[in-house]
Order: structure tokens, then sequence, then C-alpha cells
């Protein structure tokens, strides 16, 4: 199947591989061949890959989704990242009918990650005791969307989470189900017991990274880490914490040496009152970009940002991120994938012409008076 067929004999999961063969060194080398300058002129006649929209016009600026990038995420625990990166992958099903692969223990058992995705999906919660929970006819049709696009990877007692493990278990998911993007969530859930063969956090990281970035190259995925940043001395709940960046995780400058992107989910006002308005702000910080010209430009968006005009925040009963108020999903679109036909042919339905009464019909007129049908 794939670079780690072998569950049983990940390649870091007891130390580093014996050499046991003498690589020929020409083996190393790539010539500009025919095959090669056959590539060239492809991307010169239709144009290089470049990233792909996140639906979110703002964040594009600085972040599109491109094949073949390990994206990494940071944030304090609490601050959203997972809930932004599920958004953004429903927002590729959405629109552009991209599957993913998620990992994320923390919020197993499974269930509770597709409702997850069903109620950003929704606007609303399958949980019933909420008022405006989700019927079940869109619950069911919502049901139906979320497993055609999503699938989550959770190894049962006895299989292993080393990173290399992780990678078979995506390229499981890719053979079986067609991914283009899979989820790490977040890293210190992984299996790291191999630093010490290796020499070290720093050494075992340089040597991991280099090979999830190598894997998402080979497969043109888009692989996406997220990762908390270390604990500051000091800190204490209810003040406001720095802008963390890829410095800010354990081994950072590996982070940002390593990675494609780095950017940072930041909520500046969660040390307020909940019942604040600005609790709900969030920013949105880029650090790393590797290339600018395809994908964006380091830079932020939200309160506090460089681009304070631009607002984010999230609604937690929508489980939603709002842009400048109104959130990518609320649209016909998506409402196509969980409303019943009946009731969205209704919503969508043209409205009646206004009358100010029985006979009067408030259209266009040469002169600009309504148009008055004599009475029966």
């Amino acid at each position: 199947m794939g670079l780690f067929d072998d569950f049983t004999k990940p390649a870091l999961a007891a130390g580093p591989p014996a050499d046991t063969t003498r690589p020929d060194p020409v083996g190393a080398l790539r010539p500009l061949n025919d095959a090669t300058w056959g590539r060239m002129q492809y991307d010169y006649q239709h144009g290089r890959t470049k990233g792909e929209t996140t639906h979110m016009p703002a964040l594009d600026e600085h972040f599109k989704w491109m094949p073949g990038y390990c994206n990494v995420w940071t944030g304090w625990p609490g601050d959203g990242k997972t809930e932004f990166i599920y958004q953004l992958l429903l927002l590729r099903a959405v629109f552009k009918r991209k599957k993913s692969a998620i990992f994320s223990p923390e919020n197993m058992p499974e269930e509770q990650i597709y409702d997850q995705l069903i109620h950003a999906l929704t606007g609303q919660n399958p949980d019933r005791s909420w008022a405006n929970h989700l019927a079940m006819p869109r619950y069911a049709l919502a049901k139906e969307f979320v497993r055609e696009h999503f699938i989550v990877v959770y190894p049962g007692k006895g299989m292993g989470r080393t990173p290399q493990h992780l990678l078979g278990y995506f390229e499981a998911a890719i053979a079986k189900h067609g991914v283009m993007h899979c989820l790490l969530d977040p890293w210190n859930k992984v299996d790291h017991s191999a630093m010490n063969s290796l020499g070290g956090y720093e050494a075992y990281l340089t040597n991991v990274l280099g090979q999830l970035t190598d894997w998402t190259v080979d497969t043109k995925q888009s692989l996406t880490i997220t990762a908390h940043p270390k604990r500051l001395d000091g800190m204490k709940y209810g003040q406001a914490r720095p802008i963390p960046d890829g410095t800010s995780i354990s081994g950072g400058q590996t982070w940002e040496n390593m990675a494609h992107v780095i950017g940072t989910v930041y909520r500046p006002y969660k040390h307020v009152p909940r019942t604040d308005p600005l609790f709900r702000e969030v920013a949105i910080y880029l650090h790393k970009i590797k290339s600018h010209k395809l994908v964006g430009f380091p830079g932020s968006i939200g309160e506090g940002s460089e681009r304070p005009d631009i607002s984010l925040s999230y609604d937690w009963q929508q489980a939603r991120y709002l842009l400048n108020g109104v959130s990518p999903l609320a649209c016909a679109t998506a409402e196509g994938f969980y409303i019943p036909a009946a009731e969205l042919n209704a919503h969508h339905a043209a409205p009646g012409l206004r009358t100010a009464s029985p006979n009067e019909f408030n259209n266009w007129h040469p002169h600009g008076k309504p148009i008055t049908l004599p009475a029966a």
C-alpha cells in the first residue's frame, strides 16, 4: 500500500533501522531528463499547482490548502484549534467534496467527533436537551454527508500510535476512502517513546518531522498537526496570554525549520467573563508559509491583529466560526446536504409580491407608482 504497510515494524518504533544495504549513490541524482522536462512543460502550459481556497477569502490571503504540505497549528488549550480545523475541513467537503481522516483521541468516542462535525455543518446541536436542537430528518441527512466525507482514525488496544503507525493508518484511509486531508490532533497524544534511542527530543523531532514532510510530498496529502505551546512560568487562570508561535511548542525551532506552515488560533479575550461579547473574539496568525507565491503571505486577521477590521468570532451555540458575523457554512450549498428537499424548496421559494391591499401590486411602473387593479 505504501511506506508503512507493515504496522509491526515501523521505522522508528524501536530506534533507528540498521543499515543492511549499501545504496548506489547514483540513485540520488535527479537529472533534467525527458520525464522531468515533460512535467516542467506541463506546468508551463497549465500553471503550477497552487494552494486551494479555504472558502474564507480573508484567510486565503495568508493560508491556502497546498497538496503535499505539512501544516502545524498551535494555540493555548481551549482556544479552539480543533474546532477551527474541523470547520476548514467541512468547508473543503461542502464546496470541493474533499474527504478527510481525523485522528483526534481527545474527542473520542467517534460518535462525538461525528456529532461535532454535524453540529458545525448544520449550526444546530444534535443533543435533544438543547431548545434549538437538530431535527431528526436533518440529522439523518447530515449523517450521510459526514459519513461520505470523514473517517475517524483511532487505533485500539494493542495497536501502535507512533507517528509511523499513524501514517500507516492514514494510508489505509487514502486507499479505502480516498481522503485528501489528514488531521493529527494533538501531537502530544502520539507515542514518542523512540526519542531516547535517537538522542533526545530535538534529534527525534528532526527525524520524525523529516519523515512526515517527506510523506506529504510523496502522497500529495495535506497533513495538519495541532500542537500545544509550552506552559509559561507564572501563567495563571484569568490572565491574558501571549500569542504563541512555532517556537512556543516544545522543540520550537525545529518546528519552525521543518513544517511548511505554522499558524496560531488565538483568543485574545478568553480571560474576560463569558458574558462579555469580546469573549467570543478570535484571531488567526500565520507565522510561517513556505511558498508565499503559491500559498499566501504571513500575517493575521481578527481582533488585535494587523487586520482588526476583519471580525472573526466563535459562536458556541452554532459550533461555527463567523467571519464578519456570518459563517461560510450558512449557505445554500451546505443546506442542500442536510435540509430535506421539500423543506429546502419551501425555504428558498420566491417571495410573494408585496402588496398594500389585495388589489395593489408594488411592482415596476414607468413613473415609479404602484399599479392598482380595479376592485372586482
